[in-house]
């Protein structure tokens, strides 16, 4: 009895070995332009991610909420990225603060009205100080949120004011 293996030829394959295509810069300049055409529909969707915050802190609980804090980071946890692509970096260095807030918050089983609300203050400012592309403002806003879910950072520690 004899075995013969088949090995497929895969187009991709044969694609990559042959020679010729786009420059690398050439590549690179069109991806980007690409994705500068996405960048409505990312400050749309920062936008929509905003409002069901702020939403959320409407109905903010008086204490821990171990429930309202899992919604909550199902919300702004998953358009991170999002706005990178669309060069909104600082929106993204700030879903990222509020999500280890978020974390800090539900690991210590504590609960910060303020702190959160600088965070859902904080996506609104840097919506319009991003778009107009002043780098100064969203410097200091994201150093101060940085300062403010690190207090959260060290489980053992009380937060200082």
């Amino acid at each position: 009895m004899s075995v013969t293996f088949h090995t497929p030829k895969r187009r991709l394959t044969q694609l990559l070995k042959t020679p010729g295509g786009l420059p690398l810069a050439e590549a690179i300049e069109r991806a980007t332009k690409n994705l500068g055409t996405l960048a409505g529909a990312c400050v749309a969707e920062v936008g929509s991610v905003t409002e069901q915050a702020e939403a959320l802190m409407a109905r903010k609980p008086a204490s821990f909420d171990e429930a309202f804090l899992t919604e909550f980071y199902g919300v702004v946890n998953p358009p991170i990225g999002l706005s990178s692509i669309c060069g909104l970096d600082g929106i993204d260095v700030a879903l990222h603060s509020m999500c280890d807030l978020l974390d800090h918050l539900k690991t210590t089983e504590r609960w910060d009205v303020e702190a959160m609300q600088v965070h859902v203050q904080a996506l609104k400012l840097l919506l319009h100080t991003e778009s107009s592309q002043n780098a100064e403002q969203t410097d200091a806003v994201l150093s101060g949120l940085r300062k403010v879910s690190q207090r959260y950072a060290a489980p053992t520690d009380t937060p200082s004011a």
